[in-house]
């Protein structure tokens, strides 16, 4: 017979029946999960205005993206130590987190956009400890479905009432400024359709977490929003990846050997990856893609991917520096009409490839291997965990290698979904030391 399902999200990492604090009263846990979740995924600045001159300035909004980022920082900081949670911080530092955090800060010295880079991995560092963070606020299982699903709800809310009341900043218009042939895609509160398709994903994930330990209501109730959404964004990738991201996990969380269910969940991001950046990479892929697709070219990510590579060959052992390559003004200012757009891209619309530019290819191997191999490591060590929990983890990491194959997900800045992959990286890690338990 299997055990119900726990109490406690995060064990005592003290030990003992631990002492009484302000956060064990009140509403406070809740308040800081929902401020946390609402500041992460709807922001300072939500409903862009795709028509003003602003968006085409990506240094817009950046300052005070910062400065919420180092408050939000804080205040969890603040709860880690009045809580006595710093333990399970330390277990989630891997060594090999730390090898990739120490090599992208050596990419970045090298960098020719030194402190640029510089500043952007102090921010991408804040985040991984965000994250950490973010999974101790709950008090157990049960909680955490909780508030993870009103956040969402809340979210999804405000994504309608803007569709409804705020059409020009919730719709993708003809008048905008990128992208016009977009015009009549749903992106909520979100700055683009495709970011409002990867929250619905993990939102109708959140749901189905939420339906069983829960709130049936609640969490069907979610998956319908979502659902609707996403369909009304026309989100092609997202779209794609729904039957998958729901299917695969829940047969690889039923299969008696973890060897088998690695294999499955790795086959399709490892194709996804085969079909696409083997598409400029290896002869024969391209020509094969042309005669089952009707866009070989990804719309149009195939020069940019191009592109990337040239640049990732160029310094294949530091890189350019993290976040200092894209959209700088050396690279925007030098474009010519007879070089490749790709230079004009805002990323490399490869999470991996991303990488390889930044941080070179040593950089992208070592945030691979923590990315992909450490959480097969710890499932494998992990003796004892919830099921659901783990499906849920399984679901949003299987989402963010998938979705990395036509985005750059990985160390993305302000990207929410690779803040909930860094959660579950850390999860499945708290899980095998035995932190994050029944």
């Amino acid at each position: 017979m299997t055990r119900p399902v726990r109490a406690e999200l995060m064990r005592n990492p003290v030990g003992g029946t631990g002492a009484s604090h302000p956060w064990d009263t009140g509403p406070w846990r809740d308040i800081l999960f929902l401020g946390t979740f609402l500041l992460l995924w709807i922001g300072v600045e939500p409903f862009t205005n795709l028509g003003s001159g602003d968006v085409l300035d990506p240094i817009g909004g950046g300052l005070l993206n910062q400065i919420s980022t180092l408050l939000l920082t804080a205040v969890l900081a603040i709860f880690v130590a009045q809580t006595g949670t710093w333990p399970v911080l330390r277990a989630a530092a891997s060594p090999l987190l730390c090898a990739t955090l120490a090599w992208f800060a050596l990419s970045a010295a090298f960098s020719v956009n030194a402190e640029l880079a510089g500043r952007r991995l102090i921010l991408a560092a804040l985040t991984i400890f965000q994250a950490c963070a973010f999974l101790t606020i709950p008090r157990d299982l049960r909680d955490f479905a909780r508030l993870i699903t009103i956040g969402a709800l809340i979210v999804v809310v405000i994504c309608f009432l803007g569709v409804a009341f705020l059409p020009h900043l919730s719709i993708h218009q003809a008048s905008d400024l990128r992208e016009p042939e977009l015009a009549g895609d749903w992106r909520g509160a979100f700055a683009h359709k495709n970011g409002a398709g990867a929250e619905m994903v993990m939102f109708i994930a959140f749901g189905l977490f939420a339906a069983r330990l829960w709130n049936p209501v609640a969490g069907w109730s979610l998956v319908g929003l979502a659902g609707i959404f996403l369909y009304f964004s026309h989100s092609k990738s997202p779209l794609g990846l729904l039957p998958p991201v729901l299917v695969l996990p829940l047969l690889a969380v039923r299969m008696p050997f973890l060897w088998a269910r690695f294999l499955l969940l790795l086959s399709l991001p490892l194709l996804l990856c085969l079909v696409t950046i083997g598409s400029v990479a290896i002869p024969g892929v391209r020509e094969a893609l042309d005669t089952v697709m009707s866009d070989g070219s990804f719309t149009g990510r195939d020069v940019i991917w191009r592109f990337a590579i040239d640049n990732a060959t160029a310094r294949p052992f530091v890189g350019h520096g993290f976040q200092a390559f894209w959209g700088t003004s050396d690279l925007v200012q030098n474009w010519t009409p007879f070089e490749s757009w790709g230079m004009r891209a805002s990323d490399a619309h490869n999470g991996f490839l991303n990488l390889s530019v930044m941080t070179g290819y040593v950089g992208m191997a070592l945030a691979t291997a923590w990315i992909v191999g450490q959480p097969i490591v710890d499932q494998i060590r992990t003796r004892v965990a919830d099921p659901n929990l783990t499906l849920l983890f399984l679901r949003i990491w299987f989402f963010g290698l998938c979705l990395s194959s036509f985005e750059s997900v990985l160390f993305a800045g302000g990207s929410t979904l690779w803040f909930m992959m860094i959660a579950t990286i850390i999860g499945f890690r708290l899980q095998a030391s035995k932190r994050l338990i029944r």
